[in-house]
């Protein structure tokens, strides 16, 4: 314990210049290079006549012209390169602090800076490359912890994760991989300081740490495991400390419920800080063998102390925002395919049915074409997990399908009309949100067919469309300007500038840059598909303009908390549970 004192004593000597290293790498990052990175990316996209980057067109994007395909080649190994020096920019500083001989915030400016610079003089596409392995697929959390911009935009979307996880076999693939991994990082994280501090190439870096890990793998595995234990642990003592005391505070009056609200707002963002700062310097100094120095307790305890009140003041504006107008402009209530936590059948009458009894905003729904040029409900391409049937919905006759019987979850029905559910939906009053599946084998017309005969039921009912495919709102638009279209992308890359009215986003890639964007381009926002409490927590938060979920009933749960008076534990939680997952 007191090992564990003298080491918050050593940090909190040393906060002026760790929050130098943070706030200046913000700055850098956050104002300077991603506004720069997403004008060139947006400018390379125009070139090749696209608006958009989706799954859909990126081949014809990136074969449309050669050169500029390569200039994008050159903007992601750029970037990689940034991601790089971002982290070796961190591991300078905390070299630097590490040094024996004690440094004022100036000398450790200059110090950093010229080690940072001798870095950026040793770079190469071999390092920037490793350092992507190491921080995206061997040790995760290192991107993470330390907000790497351009890595952290490099991930697995979260419904891939999910489909993944419900099979059984590739989950336990994934979790047996995940422990390689884990296990290869913690043979080869001494390469790290070769490769930033003592510039050796990656291959000398790497069998270096091979060797000095060989007949120590356990020691080595544990103590990188305990680190990242430490470092978590030290946010969740702090933050859930400052969450119990609101629990008791919010008995307090108003007035000073409100203020030891925003003090532990303050508590918990300190919090974050701190434990990122407490792994940064545990990690270097395990790698390079060696410690904080010791420092005279009463040296410049004062402009110390200047320095965490500022930064306190500053927390504490953000907490005063954060606390009086929480989740101002409330997303819309989304249930998605009509289901509610497996309550029946999706996208079937029998789930309209119970679904709309919960009155959310918007019901989303799938429709593909038929044989015989009608729309039926279905959201899979093949028909064999619900029907157990081997075919699509080209294969058969609307009549067809209406016999074929749907069952998941224990729940069974026949499968839907597109008619006869837009019909019952219009009596119940309930709103849909219609996505139009498209194939190679749809009629030519099938959009315009489509449009002819519901655009009029559509637009007085005030369902909206939306799609993956962006010809469909295109021609959505070409139809009818006043028609309600969100372009479906399953991944945020570059910002698009379509037609449509938003996007239906997948939300584990959306970031406050996108959302700034679609603000200042007068769009919005669906994030799908948004299950679990946390993840919730981050759209309220984030400010989606509507969530589509499968767990409808805890959605309006978590905005019921959100709104309800003088719950400011609630909010510290959501601010807490957001925080997290930055872990």
């Amino acid at each position: 314990m007191n090992r564990l004192k003298l080491e918050f004593q050593k940090l909190y000597y040393n906060l002026d210049k760790i929050l130098f290293l943070f706030f200046s790498l913000f700055i850098a990052i956050e104002y300077i290079w991603v506004p720069i990175n997403s004008w060139i990316s947006e400018h390379l996209l125009a070139l090749t006549g696209y608006l958009y980057l989706s799954p859909n067109n990126i081949v014809s994007v990136f074969t449309r012209h050669w050169w500029v395909t390569a200039a994008f080649i050159l903007l992601f190994v750029f970037n990689i390169m940034i991601s790089y020096l971002q982290i070796g920019f961190l591991f300078s500083g905390v070299h630097q602090l590490l040094a024996q001989r004690p440094k004022t915030l100036s000398q450790f400016i200059k110090a950093t800076w010229q080690e940072f610079l001798t870095v950026v003089w040793h770079i190469s596409l071999g390092k920037a490359f490793f350092l992507l392995l190491y921080a995206s697929i061997l040790l995760p959390f290192l991107k993470r912890v330390l907000n790497v911009y351009y890595l952290n935009k490099l991930l697995v979307p979260q419904f891939i994760w999910d489909y993944l996880s419900n099979q059984y076999l590739l989950g336990g693939l994934i979790l047996t991989l995940t422990g390689i991994f884990f296990l290869l990082a913690s043979r080869l994280m001494y390469a790290l300081p070769k490769i930033y501090f003592d510039h050796w190439s990656v291959r000398q870096a790497v069998k270096f740490s091979w060797q000095q890990t060989k007949k120590k793998t356990l020691i080595s595995l544990f103590r990188l495991f305990f680190l990242i234990i430490q470092a978590v642990s030290i946010f969740l003592l702090f933050a859930f400390s400052a969450y119990f005391i609101q629990l008791l505070a919010d008995d307090l009056p108003d007035s000073l419920s409100f203020i030891f609200a925003i003090l532990n707002f303050v508590v918990m963002t300190f919090a974050y800080y701190i434990s990122i700062a407490f792994f940064l310097v545990k990690f270097v100094s395990l790698l390079t063998d060696s410690h904080l120095p010791n420092y005279n307790k009463r040296l410049r305890r004062r402009f110390q102390l200047g320095i965490l009140l500022f930064f306190a003041a500053i927390f504490a504006f953000n907490g005063f925002v954060y606390l009086s107008y929480p989740f101002q402009n409330l997303p819309l209530t989304i249930s998605h395919r009509g289901v509610n936590n497996e309550n029946g059948v999706q996208n079937t009458l029998q789930s309209l049915e119970k679904t709309s009894r919960l009155k959310p905003d918007f019901i989303e729904i799938d429709i593909q074409e038929t044989a015989d040029k009608q729309f039926v409900m279905m959201h899979d391409s093949n028909l064999f997990n619900l029907t157990g049937v081997d075919g699509t919905s080209h294969d058969f006759t609307l009549k067809q399908l209406k016999q074929m019987m749907v069952s998941e979850n224990g729940h069974a029905a026949k499968m839907t009309s597109f008619d006869a559910y837009l019909a019952r939906a219009n009596q119940l009053g309930q709103k849909l949100l219609i996505e139009i599946k498209t194939s190679s084998r749809d009629s030519k017309n099938m959009t315009a067919r489509f449009l002819k005969k519901y655009a009029k039921q559509i637009k007085n009912h005030k369902h909206h469309i939306h799609s993956l495919d962006y010809r469909v709102i295109n021609d959505v638009k070409k139809y009818d300007k006043s028609l309600v279209a969100y372009f479906i992308l399953p991944y945020n890359t570059i910002f698009p500038r379509t037609k449509a009215n938003g996007y239906t986003m997948e939300y584990s890639s959306l970031d406050q840059n996108f959302m700034l964007k679609l603000l200042s381009n007068h769009k919005k926002v669906y994030a799908w598909t948004v299950n679990e409490e946390a993840a919730i927590s981050r759209m309220l938060l984030m400010g989606v303009n509507g969530i589509i979920t499968d767990n409808l009933t805890g959605l309006k749960k978590e905005i019921k908390n959100s709104q309800s008076d003088k719950n400011y534990a609630s909010l510290l939680l959501s601010y807490l549970q957001g925080i997290f997952n930055l872990f």
